[in-house]
């Protein structure tokens, strides 16, 4: 009697998904990567104590994950959008930011600001930018 090809056919696909369903190794998520932030920059570099500026961080992720973007600077820089006396301005789409002096108390003060660019998923890479504040 001969085989109905249809029966070896449907033995053969039972087969192959048994040994696909029993596999001990099953493919493991890609590995999520830290993004990284390519510059800092501050333009002007140099503010008089009316002034402001805008600081801009260039950041990509290897893995195409949306970035979000915390802003930290020292108490001598105010940022625009953050609630007053605080300085800093968290979980943001923006990847640039305006800056202004907040007291200015000596001729001449050097002042930071500083970019965490995060991926949500844990990784996250940072710089701080430095600028001049005349009275």
């Amino acid at each position: 009697m001969k085989p109905n090809p249809f029966r070896v056919l449907l033995a053969t696909l039972l087969v192959a998904a048994t040994v696909v369903a029993c596999d001990d190794n099953p493919v493991a998520p890609p590995a999520n990567r830290r993004p990284t932030i390519l510059s800092l920059t501050v333009f002007p570099g140099d503010i008089a104590s009316t002034d402001s500026a805008i600081v801009i961080c260039n950041a990509m992720d290897p893995d195409a994950d949306t970035l979000a973007y915390d802003w930290i600077t020292d108490g001598r820089l105010n940022i625009k959008g953050a609630v007053s006396g605080q300085h800093f301005l968290y979980n943001t789409y923006s990847n640039s930011i305006i800056i202004f002096p907040n007291v200015v108390n000596s001729p001449i003060d050097t002042a930071w600001m500083q970019c965490y660019a995060r991926d949500r998923k844990g990784m996250s890479d940072n710089r701080k930018v430095y600028l001049v504040i005349r009275q």
